[in-house]
């Protein structure tokens, strides 16, 4: 143990959840920014949050109330020999709280392995990536009032992938087969998850749901197939966007720029306020970032925008 004191460093990217159709079962990873959790063992059992760097004092050090002290909890909780064990992080955020780029799920899903890790390297316990599963949305659950994967999946694995269920877990994760660049406009508005879902629809027609589960698979086999005609139609949102929409002032006007600059669809990242469009190439992708700003602004709501891609590496150690 004296010699392997050391931080175990884990960093988890932001990620697009939702994506159009895919309510709470569709996401793919971003590769950056992110967040870096780091772990190491302690005497003294229980988790403590020893620094988090980034945030500008936004987040709790309890851990029973961070998502990345909530996910290091249940990893040990989980395992009956990691008892006599503690753990300390420290959290370096990279990714700004309720942006709706899984900044939650980063953190949750990086303190997670690091924890997971920091017990494997340090005190010779076997890598259980179960366990890694269930602390992660554990955390994701702190912050967003239910236990749902669609962040966490693409942060921790990467690509795009598909959260089919979360009890038991069951995941399917994959590289779409078309080049794809990602255009995305964060506004400088704060959304919490918790009240991202309380604007959801209680019951939805029969009519809407047809035509979500449709897309939903066409979406899917676009991506598979590279079929960028069925692409452009797949990529919409019956359901979630219209309610969430109402949020993000200037949000319809933003997202008709995008797509009259070319891209194959547009729509709300995660709980939001980030909008992402998927554009065939960079010239459009940034044409499109450019216009959804514009109008937002046109709004009265400022924003950044970055072209970047969907990776396909998840949460990794450094």
């Amino acid at each position: 143990m004296s010699a392997a004191r050391g931080w175990i460093s884990v960093y988890a990217p932001a990620t697009v959840a939702n994506v159009g159709p895919g309510f709470d079962c569709f996401g793919f990873s971003l590769g950056e920014p992110g967040d870096i959790v780091r772990a190491r063992l302690s005497g003294e059992p229980g988790v403590r949050i020893v620094a988090i760097n980034g945030d500008d004092g936004a987040l709790p050090l309890e851990p029973e109330r961070n998502t990345a002290g909530v996910a290091a909890l249940t990893i040990l909780r989980g395992l009956p020999a990691a008892a006599k064990f503690g753990v300390e992080l420290s959290i370096d955020k990279g990714l700004p709280p309720c942006s709706g780029l899984g900044s939650s799920a980063a953190s949750a899903v990086a303190g997670a392995m690091a924890t997971m890790r920091a017990l494997e390297q340090q005190a010779g316990l076997p890598y259980d990536l179960d366990l890694v599963w269930q602390g992660a949305l554990a955390g994701e659950a702190l912050a967003s009032g239910s236990f749902h994967g669609d962040n966490v999946a693409p942060a921790l694995l990467g690509g795009f992938t598909i959260v089919q269920a979360v009890n038991p877990l069951n995941v399917g994760r994959f590289e779409p087969a078309i080049t794809l660049r990602v255009a995305l406009v964060m506004p400088k508005l704060l959304i919490p998850t918790i009240e991202a879902r309380a604007v959801l629809p209680k019951e939805v027609p029969l009519r809407q749901a047809v035509a979500n589960w449709a897309n939903a698979a066409s979406l899917v086999l676009a991506l598979l197939t590279g079929n960028e005609k069925l692409l452009r139609a797949a990529l919409h949102d019956d359901i979630v966007e219209p309610v969430r929409a109402r949020l993000i002032p200037g949000f319809d006007e933003a997202k008709q720029a995008a797509l009259d600059a070319g891209v194959y669809g547009c729509s709300i990242s995660g709980a939001g306020p980030a909008i992402f469009a998927l554009a065939p190439d960079d010239a459009i992708a940034r044409a499109a970032a450019d216009a959804m700003a514009e109008a937002l602004n046109r709004h009265g709501l400022a924003s950044t925008t970055a072209v970047t891609s969907i990776s396909p590496q998840g949460a990794r150690v450094l």
